[in-house]
Order: structure tokens, then C-alpha cells, then sequence
């Protein structure tokens, strides 16, 4: 139950967190702007880095007069911040905390910009395509209902309604990215091979082998008798016997009988077996090889040599690699673009956000 709860929290931070990392990389400094206090509501939240604690709700930041609050920011960042309380104590608990929720807020800041910009376009999801989402997180943790599934959310902290909010804010982001930056992408052949040309170190590789292989154990009161059956049984592969069969039948169906499938590189192997599994056709059996621990039958499965991954195998990769450092750098200069135009405001400083203990230990100076 642990196992699968972790596994749980975890989705449940991508989700929290999946916007984040949409606005995150490659995104502009924010504009630097005077600090200007304003008082708090009277809503009450618990305090980021001090869950037992209590401070009132307040705006941190304005996005085109549309207000963050640090509940927001508190209410997102939970998953994270009980992370690292369970991770770190002291100083650098309190350092990570204040990291954490300052990139959040920064994080939330862009997604605002871009959410607004979704919603005035008319690409916000249906209550329904939200649900999708919702349903098929609950099919990867293995949820079959919700009154589970709001109790595992309660477990890490989290609301439903968090979650639809998190997921209808993805997906409009989503689309918004789409349209206004990942279909104007193209990546030609020409520059996928140009790539793969000029990063050979990238596309590296040790020989690899994928073998068949059974092992007669050595008996040194007995070792014709151990010769002999595995004569017997490389007749038997060679004459059209399944290979696992003849394992089968002459080693027996116990675990660790002997028979086993391997991927193998040069080095892991004693040097006579090596020469089979890399001196072999795929496909084709080895002859019979004896080692201080026995007799080796070995058929080689698949068998790569090249230093250097063919440029057919690693095509894709290159592709994705390419596609996403454009959209890396469109996505930073749209951005900037968006900022630009639009009125953001900050309204505390490094360290309020986390309470008196780290704010004493950040910075005075106004955050950017």
C-alpha cells in the first residue's frame, strides 16, 4: 500500500505541476518592480513552510489586474513543499522551501498570462475533456472509484476540485502552445543529419549481444556425465528442437535451472564466451564452450558491433531533440513578447513567502 501511495504522490505532483514545467524552461527574468504592500483578506491559509501554522491570505502578485494570492501558491505547491519536509530539516529545508515557492510563483505568474490568453482565444476545455483527464489519471494509479481517489488526494493534501483546475489550466495551455508555437516548427532531413554528423560522441555504444544460453554445471566428480548431456542437448537444438525445450527437458523447470536470456557487452563475459555471443550470426547457434563453471550452449539472438548508433536508429531522437530546442526558444521569445505587453506586478519580497525564519535568512532586496 505504501509502494502504490508513493507512486500515487507522484502523479499527483506531475499533475499539480504539469503547468509549471509548460512555463518554466527557457521563460524571461521578470520585470523588476517596486514591492508595494497591501493588506491582507481575511481568509485564512496554512503557512507553506509551517503547515501547523496560520497567516491570513494575501495578493503576492498582479497579472493584468487579476490577482495571485498566497494561497494559491501555497495550495499548488503542497505536494512539493511535504516533500521536502520529509527530505530535508534546518537550514536547507527552509532554503528548498523558499526555492521551491518562489519558482512556483514565478511559474504560476506565466501561466496566468497564458491562461488568459486561452480563455480569450476560446481554447479552454470542456467539463467533459477535464473529466477524460481525471478518469484516466485514476486508470494509471489503478483507482476504481471516486470516493478512493478523493481519499488518496486527501492523503497528499490535494482537492479534486485543485485537480480539475490543474488539468483544465493544462490543457488549454496545451493547446494555446500548440497553435501558437509547435505547428510553425519544421525540422528538415537535412538538419537531422547535420546533427547526427556533427554529435558522433552522442550516439556512442558499447557492442551489446542478446543470447539464449544454458549452463551445465561443472561436477568434478562427473565431468564427462556433464559433457556429455550438453553434446546431447546442442544435437538436439541443432537437429530443430526448441531451444527452451531441450533447457527444459535436460536442466529441469526449477528457477535457476540453468536457462536463461541475456544482453551482454564486451567485458561482462568470460573471454571464450564472449567470442561466441559476438563471433555468432544472429540466429545461428554457437558451438559447445566450456568454462571453470561448466558447458555453455549459447545462440545468439541479436547482436550489435557498431561503435556508433546508425543514423535510421537514432533518427527520432535527433528529430524530438531538435523540435524541442525550438520550441524551447520560440516559447522564451513569445513569452517575452506576451510580458511585454501586459501589466505584472510583484507584491512581496524573497523570503515572505515562507514565513519569518527563512525571510530573516533571504534577501531584502524587492524580488524580480
Amino acid at each position: 500500500m505504501r509502494k502504490r501511495r508513493s507512486a500515487f504522490a507522484a502523479a499527483i505532483i506531475v499533475v499539480s505541476l504539469c503547468c509549471a514545467a509548460i512555463a518554466s524552461a527557457g521563460t524571461p527574468t521578470p520585470r523588476t518592480v517596486t514591492p508595494k504592500p497591501l493588506p491582507p483578506s481575511k481568509s485564512v491559509v496554512p503557512e507553506a513552510a509551517d503547515p501547523g501554522k496560520m497567516v491570513l491570505d494575501r495578493v503576492v502578485a498582479s497579472v493584468n489586474d487579476e490577482a495571485i494570492t498566497l494561497s494559491e501558491i501555497q495550495e499548488e505547491g503542497q505536494p512539493v513543499i511535504r516533500k521536502i519536509f520529509q527530505d530535508y530539516v534546518g537550514p536547507e529545508r527552509d532554503r528548498r522551501v523558499e526555492e521551491a515557492t518562489q519558482t512556483l510563483m514565478q511559474d504560476l505568474i506565466e501561466r496566468r498570462l497564458m491562461y488568459q490568453v486561452a480563455k480569450k482565444e476560446g481554447m479552454l476545455p470542456s467539463a467533459a475533456e477535464v473529466q477524460g483527464a481525471i478518469d484516466e489519471l485514476k486508470k494509471n494509479n489503478n483507482v476504481t472509484d471516486d470516493a478512493q481517489f478523493r481519499a488518496l488526494l486527501k492523503s497528499e493534501g490535494l482537492t479534486l476540485e485543485q485537480i480539475r483546475r490543474s488539468i483544465g489550466e493544462r490543457l488549454a495551455i496545451g493547446r494555446l502552445l500548440s497553435r501558437q508555437i509547435r505547428s510553425s516548427i519544421i525540422v528538415t532531413e537535412d538538419e537531422l543529419q547535420k546533427f547526427y554528423a556533427a554529435h558522433q560522441e552522442d550516439f556512442r555504444r558499447e557492442p551489446e549481444a542478446e543470447i539464449l544460453h544454458i549452463l551445465f554445471p561443472a561436477d568434478a566428480q562427473d565431468p564427462a556425465t556433464a559433457k556429455a548431456r550438453a553434446e546431447k542437448a546442442l544435437a538436439a537444438i541443432r537437429g530443430g528442437t526448441d531451444f527452451a525445450k531441450v533447457a527444459k527437458e535436460a536442466l529441469g523447470p526449477a528457477p535457476g535451472d540453468g536457462f536463461e536470456t541475456l544482453t551482454v557487452h564486451k567485458g561482462d563475459l568470460a573471454p571464450q564466451i564472449e567470442a561466441v555471443a559476438f563471433g555468432t550470426k544472429a540466429g545461428d547457434l554457437g558451438p559447445l564452450v566450456e568454462s571453470d563453471a561448466g558447458y555453455h550452449i549459447i545462440k545468439v539472438v541479436r547482436v550489435r558491433t557498431e561503435a556508433v548508433a546508425p543514423y535510421t536508429e537514432v533518427r527520432d531522437a535527433i528529430r524530438e531533440r531538435i523540435f524541442q530546442e525550438k520550441f524551447e526558444a520560440r516559447r522564451k521569445d513569445w513569452l517575452a513578447e506576451l510580458r511585454s505587453k501586459s501589466s505584472i506586478q510583484v507584491f512581496i519580497k524573497e523570503g515572505e513567502l515562507t514565513g519569518p525564519q527563512t525571510a530573516n535568512e533571504g534577501s531584502s532586496q524587492p524580488h524580480p
